[in-house]
């Protein structure tokens, strides 16, 4: 048979598991706003990444349209232009990747979370488990006692009678 935690001891058991358990659902609750966050950075740069090339159609129709009669004059702006949206458009592109990145690494850090939050509560209810069973040991050890105690009591008077 194994030894069984006093009471106490099981108590104080089940509080630092208990504790192991909120910091557990706290690094959760982080780790899932550090997603949030990450899909919002996402959308965000796909949004900019979206304008950027509405502005460059924007600029390639007024090439076509309203500047072509004033192109001599204005290439050299117009050429700027479409070079300075173009190097942005890269340069987001490639920080959409990354963000995308970010966001990945913040899902596995949620599933690693979620993983030690489970493992936590399984080892509180273990714990839990063992309080229980040990408070239950100590119960039926009382019991015990005062049933001997009673015994010894009806045969105490019944031997002074012989």
């Amino acid at each position: 048979m194994t030894r069984l935690p006093n009471p106490h001891e099981a108590a104080q058991l089940v509080r630092l598991r208990g504790l192991r358990v909120r910091r557990a659902r706290e690094r959760c609750s982080a780790a899932q706003a550090e997603i949030d966050a990450a899909a919002e950075a996402v959308r965000a740069r796909q949004r900019k990444i979206v304008q950027l090339r509405r502005d460059m159609e924007a600029l390639s129709h007024a090439v076509v349209h309203a500047l072509a009669t004033q192109l001599p004059r204005w290439s050299g702006t117009v050429v700027a232009q479409r070079d300075k949206l173009a190097d942005r458009l890269e340069r987001d592109e490639y920080a959409l990747i990354g963000d995308e990145r970010q966001q990945e690494e913040a899902q596995e850090k949620l599933q690693q979370a979620r993983a030690e939050l489970t493992r936590a509560m399984a080892q509180e209810d273990a714990v839990r488990g063992l309080a229980e069973q040990s408070q239950r040991a100590v119960v039926a050890l009382r019991e015990r006692r005062v049933e001997t105690e009673l015994e010894d009591q009806w045969r105490a008077p019944a031997a002074a009678l012989r």
